[in-house]
């Protein structure tokens, strides 16, 4: 039995999509359709003007509103684009498009790592997507669907985010066909020109939900070209199991979502994982690393990320870091690296 028949509830969903919610979205949203619009010879600047946004200034876009890119949608359908825009992104799509949600996605130490930084990304970009992982004894799977359980997503938003993930592992795991096993679609996305980008076996189910079938085995399968500071690899033939891995992964991802917070210790992650702070330490001692060292080095990582995209100012910075002042930022910088943030930039 495959994964896909797994699912077998019959659950229909209203078809209208209401443009007053005000919910922001962040603009690589958009950049990435205007790249899009383009592969597909459409007037991309003039469907950008219809909604008020001058593709001129597109690189300087920070957000944009829910309302805006579902009008964006309906005027792309006026020009019959709208069924193949998420074939467009797939064959357009680079990991560095996504550069400013703060996920540096071919960094990925290894196809669980990725994932996680997919539904990291994914927090960061689109608010009313949600991206989880569910992990059953031979497979995983990423469920992508609806945030807001009161409002319809757009199912070509799904559809897109489906094939950022898809395409992601394509791209940075090219050499590996096995870990995708399967991909499971809502019976409403059931079109050739979609269901072609896939090189693996699709399924269909009556859910608004997309999901990626992801075989456990390959979950731990290294990226070499990852420059990340802890890494996987020196563990993937030891006896390690992949919940192992997972707990080490919820870890660091807890670490990174929690940086700003002034309560970031040992304690608080323990907590958040349900363990002791003894376990928790037992466990990173597994992975050669502690707590203090693990904080630092992605305190480092997302420092020199931040300062790299000279987006946001040196107080910002400080305090997504979770530093009290720019002043204990810099200084703790400068011990990091021998330089000073604004000599970094």
């Amino acid at each position: 039995m495959t994964p896909a028949k797994q699912f077998n509830a019959e659950i229909t969903l209203p078809e209208q999509y209401t443009h007053g919610v005000k919910q922001p979205i962040d603009a690589s949203w958009i950049r990435l359709l205007y790249v899009a619009l383009q592969q597909q010879n459409l007037p991309a600047n003039e469907l950008l003007a219809s909604v008020g946004i001058e593709s001129a200034t597109l690189h300087e876009l920070a957000y944009v509103q829910r309302e805006v890119v579902l009008k964006l949608y309906e005027n792309i359908a006026i020009h019959n684009g709208l069924d193949t825009l998420p074939s467009s992104i797939a064959k357009v799509f680079q990991p560095h498009f996504l550069r400013h949600t703060g996920a540096i996605m071919s960094d990925a130490k290894s196809v669980n790592d990725l994932l996680e930084k997919f539904i990291f990304a994914s927090d960061q970009m689109n608010k009313l997507i949600k991206v989880v992982m569910i992990i059953k004894a031979d497979y995983t799977w990423l469920v992508i669907s609806s945030r807001v359980e009161s409002l319809n997503i757009h199912k070509v938003s799904l559809e897109i985010g489906l094939c950022l993930v898809y395409r992601l592992i394509k791209q940075i795991f090219p050499a590996d066909s096995a870990i995708i096993g399967n991909i499971i679609l809502s019976v409403k996305s059931k079109r050739n020109d979609f269901e072609n980008i896939f090189d693996c076996p699709v399924g269909y189910h009556n859910k608004d939900e997309y999901i990626i079938v992801i075989n456990n085995k390959a979950l731990t399968t290294r990226n070499i070209f990852s420059t990340h500071s802890i890494g996987f690899e020196p563990f993937i033939d030891s006896k390690f199991s992949t919940t192992v891995f997972k707990r080490f992964s919820d870890i660091e991802r807890l670490i990174v979502e929690n940086m700003a917070s002034s309560n970031l210790n040992i304690t608080f992650i323990a907590d958040k994982m349900n363990v002791s702070v003894k376990t928790l330490q037992r466990q990173l001692k597994r992975f050669n690393t502690d707590f203090s060292t693990l904080l630092t080095k992605q305190k480092i990582k997302h420092a020199q990320m931040l300062l790299s995209e000279n987006k946001f100012t040196l107080t910002q910075i400080s305090y997504k870091l979770g530093f009290k002042s720019p002043s204990s930022f810099s200084r703790s910088f400068k011990q990091w690296t021998g330089v000073s943030p604004s000599n970094y930039q």
